[in-house]
Parts: C-alpha cells; structure tokens; sequence
C-alpha cells in the first residue's frame, strides 16, 4: 500500500478520531534549529571539559568526535528516511510499531520517552548552575562586586537548583497552553540566534584572537576579584596535590571519551516525533536532520581548536582535578563558557556567551515537552493510552494534558537531581540509545514487511538488488552498536558494564515494562471489542 493508500483506507474506531487535529506549521528551518539545539551541542562540549580530568586525561578530543560523528552518521539518513517515507507524529513510535510489531515499538518509545522525562533535571540543574550561578561569578569576577558573587553563589544551593528549575518548566509549559507550537517555533528561532553567537561565534573569535598568555594574565585578575591572588598557581599546586600529572594521547581513553559526543551525535534526530506538524517538502528531513548532523560537525570543527589554542589539554585536566576554592571557585568548577568569557576580558562578551549558553539549555526544555508529549499523543490515538492523551486544544492545536503530564514528571526529576546522586550526567545514554537501535532494525526491514510503502517513497530504490534503506539501515545498526558498545566499555558514562552494571538491567527493565503496558492495553481493548493488532496495519491519519 502507499501511505495515501493507508491512510484512506483506515477503518472507522481503529484510531480515536479520523484526524489528529495537529498542523502543519514547522517549516524546514525549524526542524534543523530543533534538531541542533535538541542535541545540546554546547552541553556536550562543556561536558568534554568538565569530564576531561576526572575520567578522560589524555584524551584527545578531535579523533573522538570524529569517531561519535561517523557512528552517528548513518542513523540520521535511517531518521531522515523513514520520517519521509512515514511523516507522522510520533517518530519510532509509529516507524517502528508499523515495521517490526506494535509491542516492540511502544515499549522502545516508551523507553526512550522514561529516560528524558529523567534526563530533564540534568538540563535544570546546568542552566541554573552554569547559566544563572556562572553569570553571577562572571559580573562579580569582572567588578568585584561582592552582590553579584552572593547572586551567583545562592545558585549553587540544592533548593535552588529546584526552585529554579521548577520555575523554568512551568514557563516551558505554559508557552504551549498559551500560544501552542506556533508561540514555541518563534521563541525558537529567537534563542537559536542567541544560542549560535553566544556559544559559537564569539568563543571562536575569542579564541582566534585570544594568546594563551593572555587568557591567564586575564583568569588571574578575573580571580583577584573574587578574592584569590595568583590563582593559575593556586590551581596548579592544588591539581598536582590531588594527583594531577601532565599526559599525552591515549589511544583507550581517546575511544572511551567517545561517550561525551555520543550524547550529540546520537540525538540528532528529534524532529522526528513532530513529524506530522512539519511542512513536507521533497528534501524536509534530509535538511533539517543529517543538516543538523553537519552543522554540529562544523560547529565543533571549530570550536575545538579555538578553545584549546586558549586553554589547553593541561588546563583543563587541572581544572578537573583541583578543588575549585583553592583558586577562588568557591561555588564550582567553570564550565567552557565562563573560560570562554574570561578570556574575552569583558563582561559584555562574556555575558553574551553565558547567556547563549543558558538560553541553549532552557529551550531544551519545551523541545522535549514536544517530543515527549506527541509520542504520548501517537499512543492514545492508536488506542493504547486513554482517549484524553491525544485531546489538542481547538485554539493552540497542542495536547495540553499530555504536556502537564510531562510538566510533572520533569518537576520530579528536577528534584531528583537537585537533592540526590543517583544518576550521573551520561547516565541516561544507554537507555536512549537502544531505542535507537531498534529504529534502525526496523529500517533494515521495512522494505519487507511494508514494500509498496516504501517502494512508492523516494527511497524506494535498489543498490544490487537490496534496498537502499535496508543498507542504510545495517549502516546504522553497526553505528548505534558501535555507540552502545562505548557506553558499556566507559566507567564515565555511568552505564558500564565494569563499574555501573545495574544500568544495563535498568535499562532492559524499563523496556519489560512498556511491553507489559502494551500487552495489558491490548487485552483491555479486546474485551471493549477493538482489535490493537488491526490498527498497525494503517498509519494513523493526519
């Protein structure tokens, strides 16, 4: 059958309405901004820094993103594809429920959707942490003023971390039952302009035109003003009393750091769970997610060195190794923009880097509560979850009980990460990726179980005689693998088999559990006389 054809041809109660009520009002450009802000470029080069000392010294950086990005390379065609080939809100949800069985892709949704519910305390903590605390310090390590150092140091506090997070979440939400997709896109493209000049474009001049010479003449004063003289000195003799010893490459610890740029290049794909609010072109999901794919590449392209031309290997594992009072630090560690922002040797540049980076990280907020809540949506309207889960407001075009639902769950993550340690900041990789890696399995058979679907698609072409998505899709299968294997072999990503175990069963659970959800569903809607199985033969309409 052809998607029309599917589509059309949907018999009446096997989807709770015969239209979703969702519009199509993204454009290309929002999907590729969504996708490169949704992986959290800047995030995952503060974490490359932050990491370097404690688990990754001579590391060098380059070769392992590198590797991330040829791992990650194929499964941006295999998303780009099938998003093209099934354009339905949803995303693997739908890919994968009509290519492989409706219990393996709601359970490998519902995975994917459990783990960024989680992953949202993580953001909240970051923005308030390195955006709101590291703006205080900067405007106080630039004036000396004593205010802005107890603005910034109240930041650092456990409740803090809370409150504001839990204040960022709400006005996440609260954007969607005001003004819906439409008000989000906007704000989008805004912060997008903020995010590429004040984490991008102003470091890498910065870092052009900045010596190394300079920047520490400059972290010196910086630190005088928060009351500590001769803080590079004071760093380095408290780095060398805790262990810290200059190193050069190593070629195992270069491939474990590989982890820290998986959390972009194996999140690319977002825009594939609005799929079906995006206008469709003939080269949509081409643009907006290998595009974003080549744009992070660019973007760390050059970012790497300017930031190493500043700061160095050595710097920065000292910086992992000292306890940050000892050179003046009292509230942390700095992360890549506040260096960034000394280095500029103006508040005025360093202001804009740190507010770029904060407004990365809060929008990363109402992106997810998109994604979350249309795999959400996609799971009522094929009769799953209840009915109210796919109800869209009439004025806003949003499923609003579905975003005060992830409201909620990223409140309760935002508290778990401000008041416990129980999971660290790569932890979440494992259970995500799976998901991934199922998306690509059912790509490797789609043509196959859904042949004419695909054949009547612009990828429905053959390279000696097996199709084209099919080897895109065993491309993807050894890159995801690949990213897997990584996460397992790595002590820092907090999933490893030598040190953190218990995350792989972790992970495994919460798949049993979406496939008990989808089988207890299925027999609830078996006595109501509906059919689940009937459902998945049809994509849902638009």
């Amino acid at each position: 059958m052809t998607t029309q054809t599917m589509t059309g041809g949907a018999a009446p109660g096997l989807f709770t309405r015969k239209a979703t009520g969702l519009v199509r009002e993204a454009r290309t450009s929002d999907a590729l901004f969504y996708n490169v802000m949704w992986a959290s470029v800047a995030l995952s080069f503060a974490f490359a820094w932050l990491l370097y000392g404690f688990s990754y010294l001579g590391s060098n950086m380059i070769v392992s993103f590198l590797i991330a990005a040829a791992l990650g390379l194929p499964g941006a065609f295999v998303y780009a594809m099938l998003s093209q080939i099934m354009p339905r809100t949803g995303g693997d949800y739908v890919f994968n429920s009509r290519s492989l069985h409706p219990s393996v892709g709601f359970a490998a949704n519902f995975s994917f959707c459990v783990w960024l519910a989680l992953i949202y305390g993580l953001y909240t903590t970051y923005m308030t942490t390195y955006g709101f605390g590291a703006f205080g310090r900067m405007m106080a390590g630039f004036t000396g003023s004593t205010g802005w150092l107890s603005f910034g140091d109240w930041f650092s506090h456990d409740y803090a971390l809370f409150i504001t997070g839990t204040v960022a979440i709400l006005v996440s939400a609260a954007l969607f039952i005001k003004g819906g997709l439409h008000l989000f896109l906007r704000l989008q493209v805004i912060t997008f302009a903020i995010y590429i000049l004040g984490t991008f474009i102003i470091p890498v001049l910065v870092g052009l035109f900045q010596s190394r010479a300079g920047f520490l003449a400059d972290f010196n004063h910086y630190a005088a003003n928060l009351g500590t003289n001769h803080a590079t000195a004071a760093l380095a003799a408290s780095a060398k009393k805790a262990g810290f010893a200059p190193t050069g490459f190593h070629t195992e610890i270069t491939l474990k750091s590989v982890s820290v740029f998986w959390y972009v290049f194996g999140f690319l794909y977002a825009s594939n769970y609005f799929a079906g609010e995006i206008r469709l072109r003939k080269r949509t999901h081409l643009l907006s997610i290998p595009g974003a794919l080549l744009v992070s590449v660019i973007f760390f392209l050059l970012l790497l060195p300017a930031y190493l031309h500043v700061t160095g290997y050595n710097f920065n594992g000292m910086l992992g190794f000292a306890t940050p009072s000892d050179y003046g630090f009292v509230a942390g560690t700095p992360a890549y923009p506040e260096i960034m922002g000394i280095a500029s040797g103006t508040w005025v540049l360093g202001a804009i880097i740190i507010i770029g980076f904060t407004v990365g990280l809060f929008i990363w907020l109402p992106q997810t509560m998109v994604l979350i809540s249309r795999s959400m949506f996609a799971w009522s309207f094929d009769r799953i979850m209840p009915e109210r889960l796919s109800q869209v407001d009439a004025r806003t075009h949003s499923p609003v009980i579905a975003i005060a639902i992830v409201a909620v769950l990223a409140i309760a993550s935002t508290a778990i990460y401000a008041f416990t340690t129980w999971f660290s900041t790569l932890a979440v990789l494992l259970g995500l990726t799976l998901t991934l890696l199922v998306t690509a399995i059912g790509a490797v058979v789609l043509p196959y179980r859904q042949r004419e679907m695909v054949e009547n698609s612009p990828y429905g072409g053959r390279f000696a005689g097996i199709p084209v998505l099919t080897i895109v899709g065993v491309l993807a299968v050894v890159g995801f693998s690949g990213g897997i294997a990584v996460l397992l072999w790595d002590p820092g990503s907090g999933s490893s088999l030598s040190a953190n175990p218990g995350k792989l069963w972790l992970a495994l659970g919460v798949y049993a559990v979406g496939f008990g959800i989808y089988f207890v569903s299925r027999a609830v809607r078996r006595r109501q006389g509906i059919d689940l199985s009937l459902t998945y033969r049809e994509l849902p309409p638009e």
